[in-house]
């Protein structure tokens, strides 16, 4: 009968030994955004916080253990907010009001409202996973813009982190894609509708977005001795039971890894596995392995629905209506 007593004590305590942070997160024009994702890490002990905007904007983080903490905010749509050795004391509350600026994206000029609407999740059609005469699955087929599921957790060496600030700082203004240039591999198939056709010696994937066609070689060869940096790099899978592993190499360390900002380099090397665990979804995890930019091999991993019948890949042609470059804005 004193276990209430107990707990209640054990709480008082906890409070009386933490902080809290506290604010809202708008836009930068004033505007609430709620469903906000904030996380808050101690930098001493990593450990991890997390909290959701309500509707008015407003967030809180409350009973952390005094110490330093880095907080970054995430809203769909919007460029990330990031601030670094934040200090909460004992008994002490922070007030963090957060301000987050619009992602230029993709063709220059659309809104996060354009991008909200194409990243809503869809109702997918069930049942078994689709094979290939071989018994192995078939991941062929038009999906829908990729979800992610885990960002990851790169450890960045000095250079890295330095282009991370830099590309911070400009507001993320030199994504290739702002220029029509490719995206890398860890975001085709982000936000827009892609093709997969499979058979048995490859695997070719198109997308909606001004990407050009990616070739993964199922045949049994191996990378060239020579290769020649690319964009999306050299492409060889094979098949681990139900998972289609896919080793890539061979880019030209201009694209980007994801819209942080983190880098590729001619020496990335990224190992992809792909599943159907159904009819109705694609998923991948990418594991990027590069020593000149991260301390240790990261892993990102998305989700794709499957797109509703009779949907297509259409054309994109980003160069016809890509007209804003001259006005983005960086440092």
């Amino acid at each position: 009968m004193y276990f209430p007593v107990l707990a209640i004590s054990a709480w008082a305590l906890l409070a009386q030994n933490s902080g809290t942070i506290t604010g809202t997160v708008t836009d930068v024009y004033g505007g609430a955004l709620g469903k906000a994702a904030i996380q808050a890490t101690n930098v001493a002990t990593k450990a991890v916080f997390k909290a959701e905007s309500s509707a008015t904007g407003a967030y809180t983080l409350a009973q952390l253990p005094a110490g330093t903490y880095d907080l970054s905010a995430t809203v769909t749509g919007m460029a990330r907010f990031e601030q670094k050795n934040i200090a909460v004391g004992v008994a002490h509350t922070v007030q963090l009001n957060i301000k987050v600026n619009d992602f230029s994206l993709n063709t220059v000029g659309e809104d996060r409202q354009f991008f909200e609407g194409l990243t809503t999740r869809h109702k997918t059609p069930a049942g078994p996973t689709p094979r290939m005469a071989n018994g192995k699955p078939d991941l062929s087929g038009v999906w829908l813009g990729t979800f992610l599921q885990d960002s990851g957790k790169p450890e960045l060496t000095p250079s890295a982190q330095a282009i991370v600030n830099e590309r911070a700082a400009n507001h993320l203004k030199d994504v290739p894609s702002s220029r029509c240039q490719p995206n890398g591999i860890t975001l085709f198939g982000v936000i827009f509708t892609y093709r997969v056709v499979q058979t048995p010696d490859y695997l070719v994937m198109i997308a909606e977005h001004d990407q050009p066609p990616r070739q993964i070689f199922m045949d049994g060869r191996s990378h060239p001795k020579n290769l020649d940096p690319t964009w999306l790099g050299h492409s060889i899978g094979h098949w681990e039971g139900e998972t289609l592993v896919v080793d890539s190499v061979g880019f030209n360390g201009r694209a980007w890894i994801d819209l942080e900002g983190h880098p590729f380099t001619e020496r990335t090397h990224i190992t992809e596995r792909y599943r159907r665990p159904d009819l109705g979804h694609l998923e991948v995890e990418f594991t990027i392995d590069d020593p000149s930019s991260y301390v240790k091999p990261w892993t990102i991993k998305r989700i794709s629905d499957l797109a509703p019948k009779g949907e297509e890949v259409a054309e994109y042609v980003c160069t016809e209506n890509n007209k804003d470059v001259p006005h983005l804005v960086g440092k």
